[in-house]
Formats: structure tokens, C-alpha cells, sequence
């Protein structure tokens, strides 16, 4: 007979009784545009697997206008006995503890949600509160538009699994690449949280498959999946070329990357952009000075731009180009490479 633990019920996955909830919610003071309104836990889940894990689950919406890094948690009350293995205490002995946990992506931009999933030893637990967000992060890293995803939303197999493709679309490298989806039933209640495995290198063009499955305790119930995304580690600022050299660059900005490439015919660095500020924001490219007299022309969407702030110290070429609200296409000729 296993010892009943008191969970927080969100989607009738688990019936307890006398729930003590304990719940905070918790932001920096610096918090900005509005952060506290815009990031927006949803889907909240929990149950107990084959291992008796309590596994708490659910889904860090970012509805703001800035990536942020989150964080979510729960308060656990503890059996003191069981964590001490002392029979002699009183069965009425607990402490209260916060347990944290990150979401399954390092990085959630503006539009996009992250799962999460908070895994707790049933063995040392009285009662699990909801899950909250614990803290907010601003994190000032650009969105590249570098993986494509190819999937069906549906469960698949005897598993119950997502199985797809992902590709490499940049011109560089990308490393530890993970895939990760929100597990729902047929009543559209969030039964589990699933991250893939890494792939450790995807060249560019390359294709990979992902799975992933869910716990088998949910597996009779899952039947589609949704938030799908990936996360990855920062890519490596080098275009190489076809013939063997390289372009090192850096790009800063509050912004989404989309399509991020070097054409060797026009000697050109060629992207798409949406900056994440309504009112529109600069973004910064430093690129390699190969010459005193080369010429650098930027365009934006097709036109030349006028109006961007260009210095060099002879070793880096800096252009500071502002970016006017939605997405637009930015040329910038005359980069050679080494």
C-alpha cells in the first residue's frame, strides 16, 4: 500500500484530500515592460510515475516584449522522519522547503512558452503546493531562426511519442540542439512535460531525427502535443566559406534573426530582423576590417541606409543600424573573408 501524499489536483490526474496550499509569487524589483502581467504560468499538471515520483508539470507562457530566463517552484512539506530516518520523531514533525526548478528551455523569447517539469521523492513528502513562478530573468540574447522543425503534433506508436526531423538552416554549427513539447490527453489537460535527447553537433544543412517520449505512467493517456520549440547553446559567430576560409562577426541585439547568411557572389551578410521593442531598436554587427579603403554599403529592404553610424579602429568594422518596428531585410555588402 502506498503512503498518500497530498498534491495539488490541476486536471483530475491524482484525488487527494485536506490540500494545504502554499503559494508565493515572487519577481525581481527591477522588473520591466511589465513583466509581472506578461509571464503567465499555464497548464498546470501533477502525478505520481512507476517510480513513485511526484512529477509536477506545466507550461511558462512569455507574453512580454523581451526574452526572459524563468524559473518555477513549488513548497514542499516534508516528512521530518523520513529525511532524518529518525522512527522516534513525531509523525507530526514537518519543515517547509521551496523547491526550484528551470523550464525546459534556457531562453524563452517574446510569443513563445517553455514546459516545465519538477520531479519530487514521494517518500519525503507530506504536501506539494501549486507551482508558481519563482523568479524572472531579462535576458538580452538575440532569437536566430536557425532550426527547422518537422513534425506531427500527434501521439505516435505504442509509445505515444513526437518523432520529427530538425535541420540546420545557418550557415555555422549548432551544438546541443534539444527538442522539447507539452503532453496532452484527449480532454486537452497537460499530462506530462517531455525534453528530447542532445544532439551534440548539427552541421549546417544536416537533419536529425528527435523523439520524445512520454512517462509511462502517461502514456495511455497522451494523444497530441503542443509547444513544441527547441533550445540550443550559442552558436559559434563564424560564417566559413566555400573555399575554406572564415568570417568571424558578432551580432548584438534585442531582437529575432531570421535567416542569417553569407553569399559569397555579392560578398554580402544577409538577414532578416524584428526587432522586440514595439517602437523599433538598434541592433550592433562587428565585422573583420580587411582594408583602410574597404567599403561597406548597408540596405534595408533593398534600399540603401543612410542612416546607420559606421566606425572602425582598423581591426573591426562597428555598424550600429536602427531597425524600424516589424520585420525588415538587411543587406550589408563588401564583407570579405580571411
Amino acid at each position: 500500500m502506498h503512503r498518500q501524499v497530498t498534491v495539488f489536483t490541476f486536471s483530475g490526474l491524482i484525488c487527494c484530500l485536506g490540500l494545504t496550499v502554499f503559494s508565493s509569487y515572487l519577481y525581481p524589483s527591477n522588473s520591466v515592460y511589465g513583466l509581472n502581467e506578461d509571464i503567465v504560468l499555464k497548464d498546470p499538471g501533477s502525478f505520481v510515475d512507476n517510480s513513485d515520483q511526484i512529477n509536477v508539470i506545466g507550461v511558462i507562457d512569455n507574453n512580454g516584449k523581451i526574452p526572459i530566463d524563468a524559473t518555477v517552484a513549488v513548497n514542499v512539506t516534508e516528512n521530518m522522519q523520513a529525511t532524518t530516518g529518525n522512527s522516534s520523531s513525531s509523525s507530526n514533525d514537518t519543515s517547509i522547503r521551496t523547491v526550484t526548478s528551470p523550464t525546459f528551455s534556457r531562453v524563452i523569447y517574446p510569443g513563445t512558452g517553455a514546459p516545465f517539469k519538477i520531479v519530487l521523492d514521494n517518500k519525503l513528502v507530506e504536501a506539494v503546493s501549486p507551482p508558481f513562478v519563482y523568479a524572472v530573468k531579462h535576458v538580452d540574447e538575440i532569437s536566430y531562426n536557425l532550426l527547422k522543425l518537422n513534425y506531427s503534433n500527434m501521439a505516435l506508436g505504442n509509445e505515444r511519442a513526437l518523432i520529427g526531423t530538425m535541420e540546420n538552416t545557418a550557415p555555422f554549427p549548432l551544438y546541443n540542439a534539444t527538442v522539447y513539447a507539452s503532453v496532452h490527453d484527449a480532454n486537452k489537460a497537460q499530462v506530462d512535460s517531455v525534453i528530447s535527447d542532445k544532439v551534440p553537433i548539427l552541421r549546417p544543412g544536416e537533419k536529425a531525427q528527435f523523439k520524445l517520449i512520454p512517462d509511462a505512467s502517461a502514456m495511455s493517456s497522451a494523444v497530441y502535443y503542443s509547444c513544441a520549440g527547441f533550445d540550443l547553446n550559442a552558436p559559434i559567430n563564424t560564417f566559413k566559406t566555400s573555399k575554406g576560409g572564415f568570417i568571424p562577426f558578432d551580432l548584438q541585439a534585442l531582437a529575432k534573426i531570421i535567416d542569417l547568411r553569407y553569399d559569397e557572389g555579392s560578398k554580402s551578410v544577409v538577414f532578416g530582423v524584428d526587432h522586440y521593442n514595439p517602437a523599433g531598436g538598434f541592433i550592433t554587427l562587428k565585422l573583420p576590417q580587411m582594408s583602410d579603403d574597404q567599403k561597406i554599403i548597408v540596405k534595408m529592404d533593398g534600399l540603401p541606409d543612410d542612416d546607420v553610424k559606421m566606425t572602425s579602429d582598423g581591426k573591426t568594422i562597428k555598424l550600429d543600424i536602427f531597425i524600424p518596428p516589424n520585420e525588415h531585410q538587411i543587406e550589408v555588402n563588401g564583407v570579405s573573408y580571411i
